[in-house]
């Protein structure tokens, strides 16, 4: 049995005939032979009274040790839509060491055909089999399921969220020990709210004492079919009452601010954005393509998982917008530091379908011809159309104020009072940055000692070219596919440097200079390049020393997601959700390590140390 680890997840052997879905490795069954839909609803949906407790409740969380084949959970998406009827939303997280491939899942969902309606929409929205935190949005945005692929007590001991409710649905204790170790079990009480419960098949004694040791109230109940007794139980406390709506202010029209609206509109609230510009997408995020792929790690660290969560999330959100292009991502071996990082990253067993080695075939895509240098592919990887990205997930009905720079914010009794430019005053509850250079300004972030570098992109058009990509590729700098009949050029990294409103010949021929000589001259064939009639677009970076980004609560009711660096296309979505989630006290979809790492504070306090 393969044991889970950062880099992909646990695998083991099952066995699936006459309806019975079996592991061989733990000896046990997924579910009841005879009926596993009335096991399921009698063990975890009943036994932790969700019938009631769904019922108009604004926002629910429930948590599951073992995702299984899913079947938990296909019923209480059921359940939450009859109960709810589309009034609230829920959170389903569920941790898996050992995750189901899809065909197989399929395949057990057969047998459930009252559930199809449900299992459809499931099986097209399931992850790749990659360790770590994905995070996938169903049933029009009301249910965020988050699949945690990974070690049970490490998953637990790195999150930090609130459960009302608990399916512990592990095998059993006596060949699945660590499962129902008490340390596991305490990380479960610590996730669970006052007056949140869990409920279990099992009434082994063991497994109830342990449930006791860590705090949890415990009651046997009357099992289901052949098991006679089964455990719920309870966290004592007064209830957390739900949080009311709230007036949310978010300073920036960019990927960042337009990720945050997105989320935040999705969870029923109704922010407005200010933007300095008289549009949306004026910055980094105006150009017209950017490259989606992730920077992975040799080792495990919280930018790795960090990365690789943003990635998946990115790319399927805009394949789901339908901002993407059907590409691939390629990353060449260049410069040799970056030979040696890919050569150690294809010798650690990373899955194939997020990373691979590039072929010949790959190679065609990039100029037509063999190109003779080694890399990596990133097929999930691609191009997407950053204007478009941010105009989608803008909603039109998404209050907006253009055209009006931020002059100062106040705190006021209530929130937060913002100064604009044209001397109006806009009061807030919820205060939000999602600026760039706008938070040199701002006396509440000029503490975090940010760094702004200046980035130009070139644009050719097709006509100039030999041979057109037809997949992003990446060196120094990256070239992508046209997007309408130009390709992009990238990008300048011109640190401390002030804004320039103009295009610049000597940047435009430093983009141009740093793709290989192998791949220029099979790009551009004899054409000469005239560089005073080459178009592109400048625009602010900003970065934090360690260059992780700025995501969580600088003050009371003062949030941000800035400082992004280049990487805002993959960053913004997840990390918008993620802040959205933390400003609303609902789970994020982040473990703590990479929380801490993005905690905005952390640059204050290295700063002044």
């Amino acid at each position: 049995m393969k044991k889970p680890n950062y880099i992909s997840p646990g695998q083991f052997s099952t066995s699936f005939s006459d309806g019975v879905l079996r592991s061989k490795e733990f000896n046990d069954i997924y579910f009841s032979a005879d009926n596993g839909v009335n096991e399921s609803n009698h063990v975890y949906i009943e036994g932790n009274n969700l019938k009631h407790r769904l019922l108009n409740s604004q926002h629910f969380t429930i948590s599951e040790l073992g995702f299984g084949s899913g079947l938990n959970f296909l019923l209480t998406w059921k359940l939450f839509n009859k109960a709810n009827a589309g009034k609230g939303y829920l959170d389903y997280i569920s941790i898996e060491g050992f995750p189901l491939n899809k065909n197989l899942i399929r395949k057990v969902h057969s047998k459930f055909p009252e559930l199809s309606k449900y299992s459809n929409q499931l099986l097209n929205s399931l992850p790749p089999l990659w360790s770590g935190i994905h995070r996938i949005h169903l049933n029009d945005e009301k249910i965020r399921l988050t699949l945690v692929y990974e070690e049970v007590f490490e998953a637990l001991q790195k999150s930090n969220f609130q459960s009302d409710a608990w399916f512990l649905d592990g095998f059993n204790p006596k060949t699945n020990k660590e499962m129902w170790d008490a340390k596991v079990l305490s990380e479960v009480f610590r996730l669970t709210k006052p007056s949140g419960t869990f409920s279990t098949f099992s009434s082994a004694g063991q497994v109830r004492r342990n449930l006791e040791k860590v705090g949890f109230k415990v009651k046997k109940i009357d099992g289901f079919g052949f098991k006679k007794e089964m455990t719920i139980g309870k966290k004592c406390g007064a209830k957390i009452s739900n949080m009311t709506q709230m007036n949310c202010l978010i300073i920036g029209g960019g990927i960042a601010g337009a990720s945050i609206a997105y989320s935040l509109k999705n969870r029923g609230f109704n922010p407005c954005i200010i933007e300095k510009e008289n549009g949306l997408a004026y910055g980094a995020s105006g150009n017209l393509a950017a490259i989606q792929y992730p920077r992975l790690t040799t080792v495990n660290t919280p930018a790795g998982r960090l990365s690789l969560s943003c990635y998946r999330y990115s790319r399927n959100l805009a394949r789901q917008l339908g901002v993407a292009l059907e590409d691939k991502s390629i990353i060449l071996g260049l410069p040799e530091r970056e030979k040696i990082k890919q050569n150690k990253l294809l010798s650690q067993g990373w899955p194939e379908d997020l990373i691979r080695k590039l072929i010949e075939e790959d190679e065609l895509e990039i100029t037509n011809s063999k190109i003779g240098i080694d890399g990596i592919v990133h097929d999930f990887g691609g191009t997407i159309k950053p204007v478009e990205f941010v105009h989608k997930l803008i909603s039109d009905n998404v209050e907006r104020i253009l055209g009006n720079e931020i002059i100062e914010i106040i705190r006021s009794i209530n929130g937060w009072s913002v100064k604009l430019s044209n001397n109006n005053i806009i009061h807030a509850e919820i205060l939000i940055l999602a600026c760039s250079e706008g938070l040199r300004k701002l006396k509440q972030t000029s503490v975090f000692n940010l760094q702004y570098t200046q980035g130009q992109i070139t644009y050719l058009e097709n006509e100039k070219l030999k041979n057109i990509p037809k997949a992003n590729f990446s060196f120094s700098g990256y070239v992508t596919p046209p997007v309408e009949n130009k390709i992009t050029i990238g990008a300048t990294f011109e640190k401390n440097a002030i804004k320039r409103d103009f295009i610049s010949k000597e940047a435009n021929q430093t983009n141009l200079n740093n793709i290989p000589d192998a791949i220029s001259k099979r790009l551009f064939g004899l054409n000469k390049i005239d560089l005073n009639n080459l178009d592109g677009r400048v625009s602010m970076r900003v970065s934090t020393f360690d260059r992780m980004p700025m995501m969580g609560q600088i003050e009371e009711n003062l949030y941000i997601l800035s400082a992004l660096g280049a990487r805002g296309m993959i960053m913004a979505p997840l990390l918008g959700d993620a802040l959205a989630s933390i400003i609303l006290d609902q789970p994020c979809g982040l473990d703590q390590e990479v929380v801490k790492a993005c905690d905005p504070n952390r640059i204050e306090r290295s700063y002044l140390a």
